[in-house]
Protein backbone atom coordinates (compact mmCIF):
# COMPACT_ATOMS: atom_id res chain seq x y z
CA UNK A 1 0.00 0.00 0.00
CA UNK A 2 1.08 3.73 -0.07
CA UNK A 3 2.87 5.32 2.69
CA UNK A 4 -0.38 7.02 5.18
CA UNK A 5 1.33 10.92 5.23
CA UNK A 6 -1.51 12.88 6.84
CA UNK A 7 -1.51 10.79 10.17
CA UNK A 8 -3.28 12.60 13.14
CA UNK A 9 -3.28 11.79 16.67
CA UNK A 10 -6.04 12.31 18.63
CA UNK A 11 -5.82 12.60 22.57
CA UNK A 12 -9.18 12.57 24.13
CA UNK A 13 -9.45 14.45 27.43
CA UNK A 14 -12.81 15.22 28.70
CA UNK A 15 -12.82 17.12 32.11
CA UNK A 16 -15.00 14.81 33.80
CA UNK A 17 -13.66 11.60 36.31
CA UNK A 18 -15.52 10.51 38.83
CA UNK A 19 -13.38 7.42 39.58
CA UNK A 20 -10.62 9.82 39.79
CA UNK A 21 -11.71 13.61 39.61
CA UNK A 22 -9.48 15.90 37.33
CA UNK A 23 -7.27 12.85 36.41
CA UNK A 24 -6.25 14.18 33.58
CA UNK A 25 -4.20 17.51 34.86
CA UNK A 26 -3.50 15.57 37.95
CA UNK A 27 0.42 15.81 38.46
CA UNK A 28 2.31 12.61 38.30
CA UNK A 29 5.95 12.86 39.36
CA UNK A 30 5.91 16.58 39.21
CA UNK A 31 3.71 17.03 35.91
CA UNK A 32 0.10 16.86 34.45
CA UNK A 33 -0.78 13.38 33.53
CA UNK A 34 -1.99 14.54 29.77
CA UNK A 35 1.83 15.69 29.58
CA UNK A 36 3.58 12.43 29.07
CA UNK A 37 1.02 11.67 26.16
CA UNK A 38 1.46 15.00 24.24
CA UNK A 39 5.42 14.86 25.07
CA UNK A 40 5.05 10.90 23.83
CA UNK A 41 3.34 12.47 20.53
CA UNK A 42 5.73 15.25 19.94
CA UNK A 43 8.70 12.82 20.11
CA UNK A 44 7.00 10.91 16.58
CA UNK A 45 8.54 11.00 13.64
CA UNK A 46 5.56 9.89 11.89
CA UNK A 47 2.54 12.29 13.25
CA UNK A 48 1.35 14.77 11.33
CA UNK A 49 -0.17 16.81 13.90
CA UNK A 50 -1.24 16.60 17.88
CA UNK A 51 -4.85 17.36 18.33
CA UNK A 52 -6.40 17.42 21.90
CA UNK A 53 -10.33 16.74 22.27
CA UNK A 54 -11.90 18.35 25.50
CA UNK A 55 -14.53 20.00 27.03
CA UNK A 56 -12.55 21.19 29.66
CA UNK A 57 -10.76 24.81 29.20
CA UNK A 58 -8.11 24.13 32.14
CA UNK A 59 -7.43 20.88 29.95
CA UNK A 60 -7.10 22.87 26.90
CA UNK A 61 -4.70 25.59 28.50
CA UNK A 62 -2.16 22.91 30.05
CA UNK A 63 -2.05 20.80 26.36
CA UNK A 64 -1.40 24.37 24.30
CA UNK A 65 1.23 24.94 26.90
CA UNK A 66 2.91 21.65 26.22
CA UNK A 67 2.40 21.87 22.62
CA UNK A 68 -0.55 20.41 21.58
CA UNK A 69 -3.39 21.79 19.30
CA UNK A 70 -7.03 22.55 20.73
CA UNK A 71 -8.43 24.02 17.58
CA UNK A 72 -11.88 23.72 19.14
CA UNK A 73 -13.87 22.72 22.49
CA UNK A 74 -15.73 19.11 22.80
CA UNK A 75 -19.54 19.88 22.78
CA UNK A 76 -21.34 18.68 25.94
CA UNK A 77 -23.01 15.65 24.31
CA UNK A 78 -19.62 14.09 24.13
CA UNK A 79 -18.27 14.68 26.94
CA UNK A 80 -20.38 12.19 29.58
CA UNK A 81 -19.39 9.04 31.23
CA UNK A 82 -21.18 7.28 28.23
CA UNK A 83 -19.84 8.93 25.26
CA UNK A 84 -18.05 6.66 23.44
CA UNK A 85 -14.72 6.85 21.86
CA UNK A 86 -15.51 6.35 18.45
CA UNK A 87 -17.90 9.32 18.37
CA UNK A 88 -15.02 11.84 19.99
CA UNK A 89 -12.60 10.35 17.28
CA UNK A 90 -15.31 11.26 14.46
CA UNK A 91 -15.98 14.45 15.85
CA UNK A 92 -12.26 15.93 15.95
CA UNK A 93 -11.50 14.40 12.28
CA UNK A 94 -14.83 15.43 10.59
CA UNK A 95 -14.45 18.95 12.44
CA UNK A 96 -10.91 18.87 10.59
CA UNK A 97 -11.65 17.94 7.36
CA UNK A 98 -14.05 20.85 6.80
CA UNK A 99 -11.24 22.74 7.51
CA UNK A 100 -9.48 21.45 4.24
CA UNK A 101 -6.90 18.76 6.71
CA UNK A 102 -6.66 15.92 4.63
CA UNK A 103 -6.11 12.75 7.10
CA UNK A 104 -5.13 9.05 5.69
CA UNK A 105 -5.06 7.61 9.41
CA UNK A 106 -5.40 8.31 13.02
CA UNK A 107 -4.14 7.69 16.12
CA UNK A 108 -5.99 7.67 19.05
CA UNK A 109 -3.90 8.11 22.37
CA UNK A 110 -5.18 8.09 25.43
CA UNK A 111 -4.08 10.71 27.98
CA UNK A 112 -4.40 7.79 31.08
CA UNK A 113 -1.66 5.88 29.60
CA UNK A 114 1.60 7.89 30.87
CA UNK A 115 4.38 5.36 30.13
CA UNK A 116 3.79 4.88 26.47
CA UNK A 117 6.22 6.38 24.66
CA UNK A 118 6.82 7.98 21.23
CA UNK A 119 8.99 4.70 20.07
CA UNK A 120 5.47 2.62 20.67
CA UNK A 121 3.63 5.73 18.52
CA UNK A 122 6.09 4.85 15.61
CA UNK A 123 6.45 1.41 15.80
CA UNK A 124 2.93 0.62 15.75
CA UNK A 125 2.13 3.31 12.58
CA UNK A 126 4.84 1.45 11.07
CA UNK A 127 3.27 -2.03 11.48
CA UNK A 128 -0.03 -0.06 10.29
CA UNK A 129 1.70 0.95 7.13
CA UNK A 130 3.88 -2.04 6.78
CA UNK A 131 1.05 -4.97 7.12
CA UNK A 132 -2.00 -2.80 5.00
CA UNK A 133 -4.05 -3.29 7.98
CA UNK A 134 -7.08 -1.47 8.45
CA UNK A 135 -6.55 -0.96 12.35
CA UNK A 136 -3.62 -1.66 14.91
CA UNK A 137 -4.59 -1.52 18.17
CA UNK A 138 -2.05 -2.10 21.71
CA UNK A 139 -2.59 -5.45 23.42
CA UNK A 140 -0.85 -7.07 26.32
CA UNK A 141 -0.59 -10.98 27.13
CA UNK A 142 -3.64 -11.43 29.07
CA UNK A 143 -3.45 -12.04 32.93
CA UNK A 144 -6.31 -14.63 33.00
CA UNK A 145 -6.62 -17.07 30.23
CA UNK A 146 -10.02 -17.03 28.59
CA UNK A 147 -9.98 -20.88 28.41
CA UNK A 148 -10.02 -20.97 31.98
CA UNK A 149 -12.92 -18.94 32.24
CA UNK A 150 -16.60 -19.85 33.33
CA UNK A 151 -19.87 -18.61 32.67
CA UNK A 152 -22.98 -18.56 35.01
CA UNK A 153 -25.89 -20.87 34.20
CA UNK A 154 -29.10 -20.52 36.38
CA UNK A 155 -27.39 -21.72 39.38
CA UNK A 156 -24.41 -23.54 38.07
CA UNK A 157 -21.33 -22.12 36.33
CA UNK A 158 -20.18 -23.78 32.91
CA UNK A 159 -16.81 -23.51 31.01
CA UNK A 160 -16.88 -20.95 28.37
CA UNK A 161 -15.32 -23.36 26.13
CA UNK A 162 -14.91 -26.96 27.38
CA UNK A 163 -14.34 -29.04 30.23
CA UNK A 164 -10.99 -29.67 28.18
CA UNK A 165 -10.14 -26.68 27.93
CA UNK A 166 -10.47 -25.21 31.58
CA UNK A 167 -8.64 -28.50 32.41
CA UNK A 168 -5.54 -27.14 30.14
CA UNK A 169 -1.96 -27.01 32.21
CA UNK A 170 -0.99 -23.64 32.02
CA UNK A 171 1.98 -24.51 29.56
CA UNK A 172 -0.18 -25.88 26.89
CA UNK A 173 -2.22 -22.46 26.43
CA UNK A 174 -1.95 -20.95 23.28
CA UNK A 175 -0.70 -17.02 23.93
CA UNK A 176 -3.59 -14.75 24.54
CA UNK A 177 -3.96 -10.56 24.43
CA UNK A 178 -5.85 -8.13 25.57
CA UNK A 179 -6.46 -4.54 24.39
CA UNK A 180 -4.75 -2.36 26.74
CA UNK A 181 -6.22 1.13 25.56
CA UNK A 182 -2.96 3.10 25.04
CA UNK A 183 -2.83 3.30 21.20
CA UNK A 184 -4.94 3.03 17.91
CA UNK A 185 -4.09 3.62 14.47
CA UNK A 186 -7.01 3.55 12.16
CA UNK A 187 -7.46 4.11 8.68
CA UNK A 188 -9.61 7.21 8.10
CA UNK A 189 -12.45 5.35 5.51
CA UNK A 190 -12.78 2.75 8.80
CA UNK A 191 -14.13 5.49 10.67
CA UNK A 192 -17.10 5.90 8.82
CA UNK A 193 -18.29 2.70 9.89
CA UNK A 194 -18.66 4.11 12.95
CA UNK A 195 -15.93 1.84 14.56
CA UNK A 196 -12.41 1.89 15.17
CA UNK A 197 -12.25 -1.36 13.97
CA UNK A 198 -11.39 -2.30 10.19
CA UNK A 199 -11.59 -6.15 8.48
CA UNK A 200 -8.16 -6.87 8.79
CA UNK A 201 -6.50 -5.68 12.83
CA UNK A 202 -3.43 -6.09 14.25
CA UNK A 203 -1.95 -6.21 17.55
CA UNK A 204 1.26 -4.36 18.91
CA UNK A 205 2.32 -5.92 21.38
CA UNK A 206 3.36 -4.12 24.97
CA UNK A 207 4.49 -4.66 27.85
CA UNK A 208 2.00 -4.33 30.40
CA UNK A 209 4.23 -1.77 33.17
CA UNK A 210 4.54 0.25 30.12
CA UNK A 211 0.40 0.36 28.50
CA UNK A 212 -0.70 0.86 32.51
CA UNK A 213 -4.14 2.91 32.66
CA UNK A 214 -4.76 5.26 35.25
CA UNK A 215 -8.00 4.67 36.28
CA UNK A 216 -8.11 4.76 40.05
CA UNK A 217 -5.81 6.28 42.96
CA UNK A 218 -4.00 2.64 43.27
CA UNK A 219 -3.45 2.92 39.29
CA UNK A 220 -2.00 6.23 39.81
CA UNK A 221 0.41 5.54 42.56
CA UNK A 222 1.33 2.70 40.78
CA UNK A 223 2.18 4.96 37.91
CA UNK A 224 4.39 7.02 39.87
CA UNK A 225 6.35 4.15 41.48
CA UNK A 226 7.10 3.13 38.04
CA UNK A 227 8.02 6.34 36.64
CA UNK A 228 10.30 7.34 39.98
CA UNK A 229 11.79 4.06 39.48
CA UNK A 230 12.79 4.82 36.00
CA UNK A 231 14.43 7.94 36.45
CA UNK A 232 16.01 6.78 39.26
Amino acid sequence: MSEARNIVAIIAARGGSKRLPRKNILPLAGKPLITYTIEAAKGSQRLSRIIVSTDDSEIAKVATDHGAEVPFMRPPELARDESPSIDVVKHATEWLELRGAPIDAVVLLQPTSPLRRCQHIDEAIKMFIDTGVDTVTAVSPAVNHPFWCWQIAGNEIRPYFSRSHVSMRKEMLPPALVENGALYVVRRVVLDGATLYGERIAGYLMNPAEAIDIDTQKDFDRAEKLISHSES
